[in-house]
């Protein structure tokens, strides 16, 4: 989610409309046909995530930031819409919220791998984004992370570089290598953002939330072998996702 169609989607739910999102190739619905156990689990994490302060996120690769929490609601994906005025995507399986405004501080690097959405590409070389006050602040590598300098700053709104929702995949039947194997616009990523044990995070708009950003510039970065913790405890360790 995220843009500026967003107050006409609100407007929807408010009303008790029920909207799914389904774009993926059929084989891909097939797999990943939401369960009461994707719902389960998703609820479950969810529970965690939704009385934590702070979430804190590392990697090998150099990754070192704190987000504060509490301040906006949950987003619950799990594939299917059983209440009136519910969003979601199918196929999905993940779980995240906004941080706070102006608290996220830090590093993120991006290895090879990750993944930039909506470009749709996997990262070949390292990216390194400093975050300050909420925002990303710098962007530096080579090719690859002038290139997102560029489309960033294509928009020519400060709020693109605003941390927007982060969280974490819980869908076991995704698959990271995935997307890969079809043309751009067959697909709008559903896999990597879901795939158990990832760590996704986004730029731009909180407007869905309840915030006031509404920037047309969103950008979903899921990444995997992180650790992500909770008030200290964690919940995905090197990318493997912790359950139970």
């Amino acid at each position: 989610m995220g843009g500026r169609d967003d107050g006409r989607l609100v407007s929807n739910l408010a009303a008790g409309g029920r909207i799914l999102l389904a774009v993926e190739p059929p084989e891909i619905l097939v797999r990943r046909t939401p369960t009461m156990e994707d719902r389960t689990r998703v609820l479950a994490a969810s529970a965690k995530l939704q009385v934590a302060k702070t979430m804190h996120v590392s990697s090998a690769a150099g990754t070192d930031v704190t987000f504060a929490l509490g301040d906006y609601p949950m987003l619950e994906e799990y594939g299917f819409v059983d209440a009136p005025g519910r969003w979601d995507h199918w196929p999905s399986g993940f779980l995240a919220t906004w941080s706070n405004e102006g608290s996220a501080e830090g590093m993120i690097v991006l290895a090879p791998g990750d993944i930039l959405l909506p470009q749709k590409s996997y990262v070949t070389a390292p990216i390194t984004l400093r975050l300050a006050g909420g925002y990303v602040r710098a962007i530096e590598g080579g090719y690859e992370a002038g290139h997102l300098r560029d489309y960033m700053e294509s928009f020519g709104d400060p709020e693109a570089y605003a941390v927007s929702h982060i969280g974490w995949g819980l869908q076991w039947r995704a698959h990271w290598s995935v997307m890969g194997f079809y043309d751009r616009e067959a697909t709008i990523g559903m896999d990597p953002r879901a795939c158990a044990g990832n760590f996704l995070w986004s730029t731009g708009p909180n407007n869905e939330a309840g915030g006031t950003r509404d920037t047309a510039c969103h950008i979903d970065i899921p990444m995997c072998g992180c650790t992500v913790r909770l008030d200290g405890e964690a919940v995905v360790v090197d990318g493997n996702l912790v359950e139970g």
